[in-house]
């Protein structure tokens, strides 16, 4: 296996993410793995679980500051970077904070790395990274474009890429626990909007994606895994039916109420935007993105092995999960 005996860095370690990231991971025969965070308490919390296990050590420390991060990537082979702010409000009303997180932050990671000699460092990015609307997406492009721009650094033998993800479902701050909290506590459903759209994919299809993305990337590219979108007023409607009665309500005295969507929030999603479309390829379960500087051998094999994209790829034109399909979805994933 790819990652056999390597030693691995998790930014953002004791994130939704990164716990699942490590979980998968200790079932390879991994040499260390390291989790870096500023989150004391969540460390202490990890450090009870997993001290027994002398191949996880934890690292207090922050993406923000280039000496901490230097510090912990000697002698790293490969680095996962889920570290970020993620709450799209929060970097709203934060932009400077989320910034320096973000996008210096990421910034650190890929000169560090590539002074330490780091094999490989997988970033992870977001859908609303294409044709962003927000402080987050656009830090989120921003990083991509760094990311994807650390493969061409001079002296460099670091491969760069980044994954992006929909909306993950069993992550904090996902709708999802919105909706199941209002439920069980009020008797409404807040959605902004009836006609919004969002891809959608399990805490394991993020892992799925990371893992894999360690084995083939080649340097530049952005790796994302196919995903279904769903209608977010269906969602709410599927979650009414299925969890009223379990919290010994009636599902017809649960009300959506329609509120105001935020000046920044979009419709729909796009994985994959026109623009990235030209130099995007189709593969079994996943889309791979060209970097727009690429070497001549990316391009090779992709045309070789890939299906060209023909357009773009967003929840305003994906064909939307029934309710039926959505509450097999969360079923299934044991999200509910």
């Amino acid at each position: 296996m790819w990652l056999s005996n390597k030693k691995i860095l998790i930014t953002g370690g004791t994130g939704t993410i990164g716990k699942a990231l490590l979980n998968r991971l200790l079932k390879y025969d991994i040499n260390h793995i390291y989790i870096f965070s500023r989150d004391e308490q969540k460390q202490e919390a990890e450090l009870h679980y997993f001290k027994q296990n002398p191949k996880v050590s934890f690292i207090i420390g922050d993406i923000r500051n280039y000496d901490s991060i230097n510090s912990a990537l000697r002698g790293i082979d490969i680095v996962f970077h889920t570290a970020a702010m993620k709450i799209v409000g929060i970097c709203e009303s934060n932009p400077y904070e989320a910034f320096i997180t973000n996008v210096i932050g990421t910034q650190n990671i890929i000169k560090s790395a590539t002074l330490n000699n780091v094999e490989k460092v997988i970033f992870t990015s977001s859908d609303k990274a294409a044709n962003p609307t927000t402080v987050m997406g656009v830090g989120k492009l921003y990083s991509e474009r760094l990311i994807s721009h650390g493969n061409f650094l001079m002296g460099n033998s670091t491969i760069f890429t980044t994954v992006r993800f929909g909306n993950v479902f069993g992550s904090r701050g996902c709708v999802l626990n919105l909706f199941k909290n209002q439920i069980k506590k009020q008797n409404y459903v807040t959605v902004t909007h009836p006609d919004m759209t969002r891809f959608i994919c399990t805490i394991d299809d993020a892992v799925d994606l990371l893992i894999r993305s360690s084995e083939i990337a080649t340097g530049g590219e952005i790796l994302i895994s196919k995903m279904p979108s769903i209608r977010i007023i269906d969602f709410a409607e599927v979650l009414i039916e299925y969890l009223a009665p379990i919290y010994s309500k009636n599902p017809k005295d649960i009300e959506i109420k329609i509120t105001k969507k935020q000046d920044s929030e979009k419709l729909f999603e796009e994985l994959i935007t026109a623009h990235e479309a030209e130099r995007a390829f189709e593969f079994d379960n996943y889309y791979s993105i060209l970097p727009t500087i690429f070497k001549e051998e990316q391009n090779t094999f992709y045309l070789t092995k890939g299906k060209p994209v023909s357009g773009e790829i967003s929840s305003k034109t994906s064909l939307n999960l029934t309710k039926e399909k959505i509450l097999d979805f969360l079923i299934k994933n044991e999200l509910i």
